[in-house]
């Protein structure tokens, strides 16, 4: 039997295939952490506590629907042009409200796999891993710490960033407003 020929994708998830609002003060904290703080590297918190993980879990729940994109990306899969696999740095605990996401946007059948950061890693050393294994052709990403992370890695996988209107200036190469641009270029 012929081997499909897939163009395979990675999505993230929030700012990604789920619209968060809230991902817009990501440019101001970063601005903050590096130029008041002096953290030059690249950091991300991780909620340790019971009242860490209540406010982790209500500002992840502003990933309210599904991002301008997700129409195309199933029509993608189902035309098998390519095999999407969302890979999010969502921490363990965050699990059973992903699944519920998935579940309530019938999202969930049109990934090949989902992967979660269940060791509750660093989010871009965790990204960087999980795409390496799977020899992703493309990744799609919201965070620019994090798309500057695996760009200095050198991983042989396209990275696409989806900006948004505080971090647009930056200069990236492959860098869209929202999935839909960021698909199209992958399949023209």
């Amino acid at each position: 039997m012929k081997k499909k020929n897939f163009i395979t994708v990675g999505i993230d998830f929030d700012g990604v295939l789920a619209y968060n609002p809230f991902r817009v003060i990501r440019a101001p904290i970063t601005a903050v952490k590096r130029n008041i703080f002096g953290e030059k590297n690249t950091r991300f918190y991780v909620p340790q506590t019971p009242p860490e993980k209540l406010l982790w879990t209500i500002l992840h729940e502003s990933s309210i629907f599904p991002a301008q994109g997700v129409s195309l990306l199933k029509q993608l899969v189902e035309e098998e042009q390519i095999e999407a696999h969302l890979v999010t740095a969502r921490y363990s605990f965050l699990q059973p409200h992903l699944d519920i996401w998935l579940d309530k946007h019938k999202l969930r059948n049109y990934f090949k796999t989902i992967t979660i950061n269940q060791n509750d890693e660093q989010p871009h050393i965790y990204k960087s891993h999980v795409i390496q294994k799977k020899s992703l052709d493309y990744f799609i990403e919201d965070n620019l710490d994090i798309v500057k992370h695996l760009d200095n890695q050198k991983i042989p996988t396209s990275v696409l960033w989806i900006y948004n209107v505080l971090d647009r200036q930056y200069p990236y190469s492959l860098k869209f407003p929202y999935l839909e641009k960021a698909l199209k270029h992958i399949t023209s």
